[in-house]
């Protein structure tokens, strides 16, 4: 049995104002570009979504979706089509 989290964009603004500050005020649609968020922060910003959510997310599936409201979107794709047992 597949279980699906669903992960609001506002959850992945949350890790980028703890981990990376971002600011405050950011929307989930605002591009990771227009954050100044590098391939690094990117690759960071995976692997805490990895552990927190069960699933691989890569810091290129992050850059491509480009936001964090597609990136939680993604997440959620991805938890909806795996057999792993989720950690949030």
């Amino acid at each position: 049995m597949t279980s699906r989290i669903l992960l609001e964009p506002e959850a992945v603004l949350d890790l980028l104002k703890t981990h990376f500050d971002i600011p405050a005020d950011t929307a989930g649609d605002t591009d990771f570009q227009t954050l100044d968020l590098d391939s690094l922060v990117l690759i960071e910003l995976g692997v805490i979504l990895t552990k927190q959510c069960g699933v691989d997310v890569s810091g290129e599936e992050l850059a491509a979706a480009g936001t964090a409201a597609k990136a939680a979107e993604l997440v959620s794709e991805k938890t909806a089509n795996s057999s792993s047992s989720p950690r949030i």
